[in-house]
């Protein structure tokens, strides 16, 4: 069942954004550099968790 969510929020959200801020201290100074990152989701990728689920699934039942 977690294969199946996980693919189909892949499917509906294929791009993922983490934000991240990096701190560097300068003697008494504090410096704060913001950081980006966007992983991105193939539909193939994501298609194929979903029918690794179900398969798995099925394979469940099937015993």
């Amino acid at each position: 069942m977690l294969l199946i969510l996980i693919g189909v929020v892949g499917l509906i959200y294929p791009e993922i954004t983490l934000k991240r801020t990096k701190t560097v201290r300068l003697g008494p100074v504090n410096i704060e550099e913001p950081k980006k990152q966007v992983y991105t989701i193939s539909p193939y990728v994501a298609a194929g968790i979903m029918a690794g689920g179900v398969v798995l699934i099925y394979l469940g039942i099937k015993k």
